[in-house]
């Protein structure tokens, strides 16, 4: 069963819209003259603006690709890992634009949009591991 559309287009939208965002985060790192930070400051803005990326290549390949389950319970699963997906792009933004400003290596915001990432894919390929196994025994 294809996805319904909805959420499909919720995940490439959020996808496309985080990288002109990235690009936008690229320009104000020039336009800042972040180069003349400390070494930890330029790496945390570097870093940040990395995970950003990250998150909206996860939504864009989900969102071209994304099949729901037909079972209620791996369905319910998959929703919530997309909003997971979907938040994640949010949270390094204001990581991004908040903590490269304190010059802290412990970087709590980037923290959770990384765990929420890292949830959020999980559970996708969980359901999709599980729709393996469910082929293979038949």
């Amino acid at each position: 069963m294809r996805a319904p559309i909805k959420i499909s287009i919720i995940h490439a939208i959020v996808g496309l819209l985080t990288f002109v965002v990235f690009l936008q985060t690229g320009w104000y790192m020039k336009t800042n003259e972040i180069g003349n930070l400390s070494d930890t400051q330029r790496m945390i803005y570097r870093a940040g603006h990395i995970y950003f990326l990250f998150s909206g290549l996860l939504n864009l390949s989900i969102g071209v690709q994304l099949q729901f389950a037909i079972e209620p319970w791996k369905k319910t699963v998959q929703y919530v890992g997309s909003v997971l997906l979907l938040i994640s792009p949010a949270i390094f933004l204001y990581g991004f634009y908040q903590e490269a400003n304190l010059g802290h290596i412990d970087r709590s915001i980037t923290r959770i949009g990384v765990f929420l990432s890292l949830a959020g894919t999980g559970l996708h390929t969980l359901i999709f591991l599980v729709g393996l196994i469910n082929k293979a025994e038949n």
